[in-house]
């Protein structure tokens, strides 16, 4: 399943358009290496995701052909590690 798919129809992001620009942007990383929209996910990968200064670490459980209702969507990503960067002070 593509990545960018997969981020919205979990839950992570709202919007596949913005699971694209996250990605092009460098802010996305699928097994620690940096990943396309394009790029496929399967159950067991780690996906890493930076939003703002929020950075946040998902397994994949499983995968999601359809969005999937709020209440169900640890079964298919399971937070792994969370985290708040602080923002780079004035140089």
């Amino acid at each position: 399943m593509r990545l960018d798919k997969y981020l919205k129809n979990v839950g992570i992001v709202k919007r596949r358009t913005l699971a694209k620009r996250l990605s092009d942007e460098g802010n996305v990383q699928v097994g620690g290496n940096r990943a396309k929209p394009s790029t496929s996910v399967s159950p067991g990968d780690r996906i890493r995701v930076q939003i703002g200064m929020q950075i946040a670490e998902y397994e994949v459980l499983d995968l999601a052909e359809q969005p999937v209702p709020r209440s169900r969507r640890e079964e298919y990503a399971r937070l792994v590690h969370s985290e708040r960067v602080r923002p780079l002070s004035d140089l």
